[in-house]
């Protein structure tokens, strides 16, 4: 009789041990997502939208009737049939930021304030279009319109919220046009785009030494794009355009290093663990006007929106034992763009070109974190461009993008900290070469 309780007392206190160790686990893998999911859930929205594509020097002003060369095939399709040859567009360039950050006093880790953490990137486009008859149009758009990237270094005061972070894309967007009549045109095309995403930061180890995560990631992703242009008068283009989502799925697997005694379980916990986040490029409408004042002189306008709002809550999926999805919520707000622009030509074989545009900050002052510190945006743009022969026209162009200040407060638990402050500068130069080829 004793025997055979004690094996029941055995017994049960080897279930109780299990119980308390299965919690211990759950609470560690939970434990362990959550700090996860701190870094993830702010890396999804290190992107933005860009307007930069072919000539640049309007400031994007008129994207969608301008019509005047063969970067119409990614801005809007259907003012190929504009083009009267075949022609062939590349536009080379260079992107370069100024991004400097004043930390602010309510600021609770140690560190500097990160120096430039704009990163150089060199940008370029290509565009073909091709006079298939005297209505249609055939065209092939190569180009990049959405990401960014950042690097404030390993000894700033946000190091545990992110050193370092980018989103590369390329598109590919084929695409035909149809002159319908002498006042409407339409177009569509579809694209392919492919992305790589990138992110890194530190773990407080609540040591002398930080631990590590990094994430990286290719994914592609698929969109369409249409549009039509009126011309009810000679003088008069009204272009409208819309761009469907593209959405990409990121899959990552974490790797940490470094970390230290305290925290080395994380390292155990998430190993194997996917975590796959939705990253998607917002669906936009854009209504451009071009109206010739003299026949050396034209204006052009803008006006756009873009449906950010659709991703602010985003679900953010963990493979590991058991499947699960949390939901984040980002708080962004659909944003609207508004352009002005002008070019005059010169005599017969110069035009100047010059631009101005404003568009709205996705996300309030509450909801602002260090991986995408965007205000609103405000655009200048100017280029030249000179007729070499009546094949071959080259420019140049040059636009500077100020992001704003972008304050924010981030708080995130006793690892990471709070981090305050705004930017002293916030600036994206852009500048291109173009070269255009008739034939």
């Amino acid at each position: 009789m004793k025997d055979v309780r004690a094996q029941r007392i055995t017994k049960y206190v080897k279930k109780a041990l299990a119980q308390v160790e299965s919690r211990r686990t759950h609470r560690a893998i939970s434990f362990a997502i959550v700090v996860l999911l701190a870094y993830v859930t702010s890396a999804q929205c290190a992107a933005l939208e860009l307007y930069e594509i072919g000539d640049i020097g309007t400031a994007s002003a008129g994207q969608a009737a301008l019509a005047e060369d063969a970067a119409t095939a990614a801005q809007n399709p259907a003012g190929m049939t504009l083009l009267d040859r075949s022609q062939l567009m590349t536009a080379p360039g260079a992107l370069l930021p100024s991004t400097n950050f004043d930390v602010a006093p309510q600021t609770t880790t140690k560190g500097g304030g990160g120096g430039n953490a704009g990163v150089f990137f060199p940008i370029g486009s290509f565009f073909y279009v091709r006079k298939l008859s005297e209505r249609l149009r055939f065209g092939v758009a190569v180009f990049s319109d959405y990401g960014l990237g950042g690097d404030y270094g390993k000894t700033w005061v946000g190091r545990y919220y992110i050193t370092e972070a980018s989103l590369i894309t390329g598109k590919v967007n084929p695409s035909l046009a149809y002159d319908v009549n002498d006042w409407l045109s339409v177009g569509a095309g579809f694209s392919f785009g492919v992305g790589r995403f990138t992110f890194q930061s530190k773990i407080n180890n609540l040591g002398p030494n930080d631990g590590g995560l990094a994430l990286e990631s290719w994914d592609e992703a698929f969109g369409a794009k249409v549009g039509i242009l009126l011309r009810p008068i000679s003088k008069l283009r009204i272009g409208l355009t819309y761009q469907s989502p593209e959405d990409y799925k990121f899959g990552f697997r974490p790797h940490v290093t470094g970390l230290g005694p305290l925290l080395g379980h994380i390292r155990e916990r998430i190993a194997g663990v996917k975590v796959n986040v939705p990253l998607t490029e917002p669906q936009q409408v854009m209504l451009s006007g071009l109206y010739e004042v003299l026949p050396n002189w034209s204006l052009m306008s803008d006006v756009g929106w873009q449906n950010w709002s659709a991703f602010a809550e985003f679900p953010v999926g963990i493979s590991a034992k058991n499947q699960r999805t949390i939901t984040a919520n980002l708080h962004f707000s659909d944003t609207c763009h508004i352009a002005i622009g002008q070019q005059f030509r010169l005599g017969e074989k110069w035009l100047w070109s010059a631009g101005f545009a404003y568009d709205s900050s996705p996300v309030s002052t509450t909801n602002r974190n260090a991986v995408l510190p965007l205000d609103r945006q405000l655009r200048y743009g100017t280029g030249i461009q000179y007729e070499i022969n009546h094949d071959i026209t080259a420019g140049a162009a040059w636009e500077l993008m100020n992001a704003g200040p972008g304050p924010y407060s981030n708080t995130r638990g006793p690892l990471a900290g709070t981090l305050q402050g705004h930017y002293s500068s916030n600036y994206l130069n852009f500048v291109a070469l173009n070269v255009i080829w008739k034939f």
